[in-house]
């Protein structure tokens, strides 16, 4: 109850970073097992769940809504693990796209599962109508904010 009572007197944005820390923490201790990290499975579940398997490096930085450099950083660590493989535009060589790898996809599939088990342990203490509730607001909140 005393934590209960303490987590209460917390800002909303020190509570979700909470909750992200602890979600990215999981995260990471099971993706050691494919010796990669929360941003590069972020990067290839953009891939594999919303580009059809493939994006520019310009898309990937949108949706990972990270700088330039950073995306490249991500992306040439995945591409070492052969897990995505870089190529030219062929109309435009200064353009690079990126395709998921058939190794990338096992991972991803994988990881699915992992991440539906977190979400339905975050979300356990919920009731069903709280946690529609609860995604509805963070739906708003993130819409606003951006």
């Amino acid at each position: 109850m005393e934590d209960e009572t303490q987590e209460r007197r917390k800002h909303c944005g020190e509570l979700l970073k909470n909750i992200q820390d602890s979600l990215q923490r999981d995260a990471n201790n099971h993706l050691k097992n494919d010796d990669i990290t929360f941003a590069q499975m972020k990067l290839l579940l953009i891939l594999y769940e919303h580009t059809g398997g493939e994006a520019t490096m310009k898309e990937l930085e949108k949706h990972l809504q990270v700088a330039q450099s950073t995306t490249a950083g991500i992306a040439a660590r995945l591409e070492k693990k052969k897990l995505i493989e870089g190529y030219a535009d062929p109309h435009d060589k200064r353009i690079k796209h990126v395709r998921i790898t058939s190794a990338g996809k096992d991972i991803c599939f994988r990881t699915r599962e992992s991440v539906d088990n977190t979400e339905r342990r975050l979300l356990e203490a919920l009731t069903p109508e709280e946690r529609e509730e609860f995604h509805r607001l963070l739906v708003k909140i993130s819409c606003f904010i951006q």
